[in-house]
């Protein structure tokens, strides 16, 4: 039969939730915590305790509401009755009426089960200062945003990944220039010799995630890493009371590109490491081949909050073991011109002082014009800083930290130089 599980307090029988800062399950009615193994033990007493009684009536009814074709959705509230609506995905949930949190066993039968699992370690509250920490500061920021109500939509939620371990091996290839120059009588000459380089290497990979669910932004949930994978533990339901989780939707085989971006990226860097002494260098191509690949399924904990400004809608996540504050920030476009003119006029200010305690002759209109044009790109410069601020997102993904201490091995690389081209250009004459 289909069920919605939850846990109980074994005092006052109120909805317990795993809390992250104990590493126990916590009753907010009555702020008692009990481990994991205790919660249980009370489980089987209570259903030894109603097995053993023959008054017992059973109305057949389930905790999940499906469809004619047995597709899930919604769920029955086994506190308050309520229906809430639900879909295939969806593992765990809480009441919106009465704030029950219920796991829908269901989905993660067969191949759902989870391989492994990261508890949540930093808690709504720590959530909530690391937002307000990230804000700090932003001069760009509307005032309007860190609103009580704002923060207090903070989620959390368990985000499905898959973990792919593989032994990558391969080459990269580059064009190179190596370039100098010299002067002889009256002209200046630059050399330049062209070069087709090879850097081979293999290096192993253990458990690089990548995010499962199509309703996750993969830039930020990649920005959120590393998590610390040595304390991951087995799958157990209990730890998801009290958040929201969802099963994946992005198949392992749907999600290997992403993985396989990751690996190449780490690997070019890494043979690019390889070469020195070159003036210019380029990346042409990369082969890489992987063997002893595999993947785990696991379920990661994930602080997030997303908001509306201007009706662009903005996503933060908070890596929920590290606390590690990812996002992007909206700008406040009065308040970006603002510092704009503030930036150019301090410019001005500095520039016109300079020339009067320096300058002979004060500023002619063609200096003036120079000293506004410089003002107006420091002022920009300011505001783009300001502006840069505003969003930690990696613009491309890698893999460095899930690389295999001392895996890394350097085959024979080449060096082969193609031609050279050399440019003559007459020097200026002196008045």
């Amino acid at each position: 039969m289909s069920e919605a599980l939850n846990f109980k307090c074994p005092c006052c029988k109120a909805p317990l939730k795993f809390s992250g800062s104990l590493g126990e399950m916590s009753c907010e009615f009555c702020g008692s915590s009990f481990t994991m193994e205790q919660v249980k033990a009370a489980e089987e007493a209570e259903k030894e305790d109603a097995a053993s009684s023959e008054m017992t009536w059973s109305s057949g009814e389930q905790a999940l509401i499906t469809d004619e074709n047995g597709k899930v959705k919604g769920y029955k509230c086994p506190s308050c009755g309520a229906e809430m609506v639900a879909d295939e995905n969806t593992a765990a949930t809480e009441c919106p009426y009465c704030g029950n949190p219920a796991i829908i066993q269901q989905s993660f039968e067969g191949i759902y089960k989870p391989d492994l699992m990261v508890p949540f370690a930093i808690d709504k509250n720590a959530a909530k200062e690391k937002l307000l920490e990230f804000t700090k500061g932003k001069k760009l920021l509307p005032k309007s945003f860190t609103d009580k109500n704002r923060i207090e939509e903070i989620t959390g939620i368990y985000v499905p990944f898959w973990l792919y371990s593989c032994h990558a091996k391969g080459a990269v290839s580059f064009d190179a220039e190596k370039k100098k120059s010299w002067d002889e009588g009256n002209y200046h000459y630059e050399k330049t010799d062209f070069y087709h380089l090879v850097r081979r290497g293999e290096m192993d990979f253990e458990k690089i995630p990548v995010d499962a669910s199509t309703q996750m932004d993969d830039a930020t949930m990649d920005s959120l890493e590393p998590y610390d994978l040595t304390a991951a533990v087995p799958y157990d339901a209990a730890y998801f009371s009290g958040y929201l989780a969802d099963r994946y939707d992005v198949s392992e085989k749907d999600a290997q590109p992403r993985a396989n971006e990751r690996i190449n990226n780490t690997f070019e860097d890494e043979m690019r490491k390889q070469v020195k002494d070159y003036t210019y260098v380029k990346t042409k191509n990369e082969s890489v081949r992987l063997s002893d690949a595999r993947a785990e399924y696991a379920m990661l904990p994930v602080w997030m909050m997303t908001t509306k400004y201007e009706g662009k809608s903005y996503t933060f996540g908070i890596n929920g073991q590290t606390g590690r504050m990812v996002g992007s920030l909206p700008v406040d476009m009065r308040r970006y011109f603002m510092f704009l003119g503030l930036g150019t006029l301090i410019s001005m200010v500095v520039i016109n002082l300079l020339v009067l305690l320096f300058g002979s002759n004060g500023m002619s209109v063609r200096a003036e014009l120079i000293s506004l044009v410089i003002s107006l790109i420091v002022g920009l410069i300011y505001v783009s800083a300001l502006k840069g601020s505003m969003k930690n997102i990696a613009k491309k993904s890698r893999a460095m930290q899930y690389m295999k201490e001392g895996s890394l091995k350097l085959g024979q690389g080449a060096d082969r130089f193609l031609y050279s081209k050399t440019e003559k250009k007459e020097k200026a004459q002196k008045q």
